[in-house]
């Protein structure tokens, strides 16, 4: 377009060797990238053209732009200029001597001069001049389109600037969002903090994202609370480490800056090529760091990275500071109960302690404290009495310890404590010194009571490598206390090891079990009993299932819940194992609900155990599954046991109510074997009982059968659901059928089965 424009505008006032030439100039000018290039091409091509020594573009304010002919420094500016003006007409060129100039104006983007010098006698001719005329009309013209596109690229660059800066801030908006509507429905903690780590992974498009914390009983160390894209092996090793050796974020919180580096040091050996870290506050104390890093080479972390990482964290800290986060944050690390350290926080202790003793060669002992005759208490007085002893043994073990040793509840009425640098006799003083205090009489509802304690002690010698192990040892030498009469102190020795070893396998299995998806859900079918009886609706006489809990073990095949539950219950793995049940049922349930278009949904019924109840979060969590899954909550069934009534009722009420609210069902399971009266079960938001397989034993019996008809009676005045549990024979459907009852599941109907086996049952393709 702009050659054939410079050919009209020219065409009248050139000959064809011009027009050829100035055609040849146009397509060398017109790539040049920028005007300068252009410049520099026209005085070069014109130098070329008009056979001249020299050749020069000058501002119109009488700067040189550029020029051909002279070395730099020895440029005769004045002379140009005077030429440019009209007063002058030869130009001295090195080499060549006086020479004769032509000019031409330039005008629009480029005002100035055009100017040549050629040595000899002659002149330039018209042609001559039209061509250099028309270079310089050229010249204009790129300048000017040059111009246009540089306008348009700045224009372009500002605008995709504009909208990276508007995606990322709608970005960070977005996950910042995502956090506060995690604090708001007052989510699991572990949710909360994953929401964090997650935003920022999605916030930079980085692999990896880590969220770190000052342990709040020892400030030296950081606890790795939540992170991405790093290796579940790896954060076993570092998710708790002095401040020092906690790399990019640990430099972020000790020196309350943001830092970048180039490599990160305890990732290094896993490719992590960059990373940088803000650090997290509770108003203006450091409380952590917030850390991103990438396994890309070419990774660098420009200054709106590093701003946004600021703006990000310091928003996150009211996550991290909310009160309920704080709370949750103390009972993830510390028993609940008594506020001794977790478990987890106490084989964690014992680990960096034996390392330390180890490179020091100093001495630890790990004492096991297990409680004789507390579960008298707890199955006579109920389990509020049994947690207000607790409380008071955990009061006075503290009284018994320095300010440099640990206590810890490990479960139940199970404790343990590490001492420092200690002698055998003085740990077996201090262990006397427990056994004597655990001996005084507690007062418990205006009555006293009595605990013994019996006490394994185990030392860092030998073979003890890690924290486990010890603790192992110590539990063994409990176990021979216990046997040697209880109330007193055994000391590990090697010939114990050949001992039966009590349920620390198990429970490490169980933990295993957990962390592995070992855990797998049987449903028991729950049946329409008319339906059954009348031959109608078989099709489809499933009205709901019950999730059951079974263990494949690798080893020993599928087990079932008998042999683990208790010891889930009382190590507290019932609490995690629980969770996972739940989410697990409801997705089942949603998904088969999903593949039955038209049909009635399903309900899936879930046991709660009695720790279970007693989570405060027990509604957030369950809420939380349903949400997830996308299972209507009126899908949702949550079985507690009579027997789970007769403790803290009012906080069972309150907790049973908060589950109502979310629009689940509840059922008593076991109904008529407790001993609640029929007021009290009036102020309970239940929907369903389910009577006991021992009701069903006898109802061939007068007698039987009038309880069943009661029970079912029962239900019917209190607008409760009914389902008999345990129907094994053809009798018993029968008599159920005529005392009114509406549901009942049993191996009659079926046993309970894989959720392969319940889609066959319904015929779901």
């Amino acid at each position: 377009m702009m050659l054939r424009q410079v050919e009209q505008e020219l065409r009248s006032t050139t000959t064809a060797l011009a027009t050829q030439q100035l055609a040849e100039f146009l397509a060398a000018v017109s790539s040049a990238p920028d005007t300068l290039s252009a410049v520099q091409m026209t005085t070069e091509q014109a130098a070329r053209a008009l056979d001249a020594e020299a050749a020069a573009v000058l501002h119109h304010d009488g700067a040189v732009i550029d020029i051909v002919g002279f070395r730099v420094g020895s440029v005769p500016t004045a002379d140009l200029r005077a030429i440019a003006a009209g007063d002058r007409y030869t130009l001295d060129v090195p080499g060549a001597g006086p020479c004769r100039t032509a000019v031409v104006g330039l005008d629009g983007q480029i005002r100035g001069h055009l100017l040549v010098a050629r040595s000899g006698e002659d002149g330039f001719g018209v042609d001559e001049l039209s061509l250099l005329g028309g270079m310089a009309r050229v010249l204009e013209l790129t300048a000017q389109t040059l111009n246009v596109f540089e306008a348009q690229r700045r224009e372009v660059a500002e605008k995709e600037q504009l909208l990276a800066s508007l995606q990322q801030r709608h970005q960070l908006l977005e996950q910042l969002s995502q956090v506060q509507r995690a604090i708001t429905r007052r989510a699991p903690l572990q949710q909360t903090l994953d929401a964090i780590t997650s935003g920022a992974e999605a916030l930079f498009g980085d692999e990896v994202a880590c969220l770190r914390l000052f342990d709040p009983d020892d400030p030296r160390m950081m606890l790795l609370v939540s992170c991405t894209g790093i290796a579940s092996e790896l954060i076993r090793q570092v998710w708790r480490v002095p401040a020092e050796d906690a790399g990019v974020t640990g430099q972020a919180a000790l020196g309350d800056r943001l830092v970048v580096l180039p490599r990160r040091p305890e990732l290094a050996g896993v490719g992590v090529q960059a990373a940088m870290a803000a650090p997290v506050h509770d108003k203006s104390t450091v409380v952590g760091a917030l850390a991103v890093a990438s396994y890309r080479s070419e990774r660098v972390y420009t200054a709106r990275d590093q701003q946004l990482l600021r703006v990000f964290a310091e928003q996150v800290s009211l996550a991290i500071t909310d009160a309920k986060t704080h709370e949750a944050m103390q009972q993830a690390f510390h028993d609940s109960l008594t506020g001794l350290a977790s478990r987890a926080l106490f084989i964690d202790r014992l680990e960096h302690e034996l390392a330390s003793a180890m490179r020091e060669r100093t001495r630890l002992a790990a004492l096991f404290i297990d409680l004789d005759r507390f579960k008298m208490i707890n199955d006579s007085l109920g389990h509020t009495a049994g947690d207000a002893v607790l409380v008071s043994v955990a009061e006075r073990l503290r009284s018994c310890l320095g300010p440099d040793d640990t206590a810890a509840r490990l479960g139940g009425d199970e404790f343990a404590v590490l001492l420092h640098c200690l002698g055998e006799d003085q740990a077996v003083a201090i262990a006397d010194r427990i056994i004597t205090a655990l001996r005084e009489p507690f007062l418990v509802e205006g009555r006293q009571v009595y605990v013994n304690a019996s006490i394994g002690i185990a030392f860092n010698t030998g073979r003890v490598s890690d924290g486990q192990t010890l603790l192992r040892n110590a539990d063994i030498a409990m176990y021979q206390a216990k046997k040697n009469g209880k109330g007193r102190h055994e000391i590990f020795k090697t010939a114990m090891s050949t001992m039966p070893i009590r349920h620390l396998d198990l429970e490490s299995d169980l933990h295993r079990a957990l962390a592995g998806n070992e855990f797998v859900l049987h449903y028991q079918p729950i049946v329409e009993l008319p339906g059954i009886l009348s031959g109608e609706a078989m099709h489809r006489p499933v009205a709901a299932a019950e999730a059951l809990l079974r263990w494949q073990d690798p080893r020993h095949g599928l087990i079932g819940p008998q042999k683990f539950i208790p010891l889930a219950e009382e190590t507290g793995l019932i609490v995690p194992i629980g969770r996972w049940v739940i989410h697990e049922a409801c997705r089942q349930a949603s998904a088969w609900n999903s593949r039955r278009p038209g049909q009635p949904p399903l309900t899936v019924s879930v046991n709660l155990s009695t720790r279970q109840l007693q989570q405060a979060d027990l509604p957030d969590i369950v809420s939380a599954s349903l949400a997830a899954t996308g299972l209507h909550p009126n899908c949702l069934m949550l079985e507690i046991t009579e027997s789970m009534l007769l403790g803290d009722t009012e906080t069972t009420v309150r907790g049973l109510r908060r589950l109502k609210e979310l629009g689940v069902r509840l059922a008593i399971d076991d109904f008529g074997t407790g001993y609640s009266s029929l007021t009290y079960l009036r102020s309970l938001p239940i929907d369903t009982v389910k009577i006991d397989k021992s009701f069903l034993d006898d109802i061939a019996t007068a007698k039987g059968s009038a309880l069943v008809r009661a029970i079912v009676q029962f239900g019917q005045a209190m607008e409760l659901t009914t389902i008999a549990e345990g129907i094994e024979t053809p009798d018993q459907l029968v008599q159920l059928h005529r005392s009114g009852c509406h549901l009942g599941q049993g191996y009659l109907f079926a046993k309970p089965l894989e959720p392969g086996e319940i889609e066959e049952l319904l015929g779901i393709d």
